[in-house]
């Protein structure tokens, strides 16, 4: 299937190492059906983290590509490194980007490199949604999270979508603009 140029957007996945955002590309692939089943990163078979050499390490070391159709739209999503070492990597996918998706931990807030990105967003002007990640693992705060991102990003972040729990409790969201609650079983 042919798609205009008009029909493409570049959104890049961006944020500190170990936040998820390998994780949040295979995840929006298997929900946009361009994947069958979700793959973990530490597998060697993501869309995102496939290589040797990031197998090996455990990290994303270049940027990947997956992409989904939503609307009549083709969806081209930019998952980038985390570690300051290839950084380049992260400002190449935003040049290309209409909008970045910053991953916050929710058990870690705001670490330097989601405080250099998001200067590097706001230098450039580049509209960011910030999506905060990991409400399952142990020590996961949306609260925290949301007002370490007010205090140390020195922005008013609103809340669009809230956790149901955290941790071994957590089981979905609330989508607070349309009242409905995603559940995972």
């Amino acid at each position: 299937m042919s798609t205009a140029a008009s029909d493409i957007r570049n959104v890049a996945i961006i944020g500190h190492g170990g936040t998820g955002k390998t994780s949040l590309l295979e995840q929006a692939l298997v929900q946009g059906g361009e994947v069958a089943k979700f793959a973990p990163v530490d597998g060697g078979k993501s869309v995102g983290d496939h290589s040797p050499e990031e197998v090996a390490r455990g990290i994303s070391v270049h940027a990947a590509m997956g992409h989904l159709q939503w609307k009549g739209a083709k969806i081209n999503l930019l998952d980038t490194p985390g570690s300051a070492d290839f950084v380049g990597e992260v400002v190449a996918a935003l040049h290309v980007a209409e909008l970045a998706v910053l991953t916050v931990g929710a058990d870690v807030g705001v670490q330097i490199e989601t405080a250099k990105l998001w200067r590097r967003l706001q230098s450039a002007g580049t509209p960011c949604v910030v999506f905060v990640n990991q409400m399952d693992k142990e020590h996961a705060d949306f609260a925290a999270a949301v007002t370490d991102l007010r205090e140390k990003l020195a922005a008013n972040f609103v809340p669009v979508v809230v956790p149901l729990g955290a941790g071994a409790q957590f089981s979905g969201v609330m989508d607070l603009l349309s009242g409905k609650a995603l559940t995972h079983t």
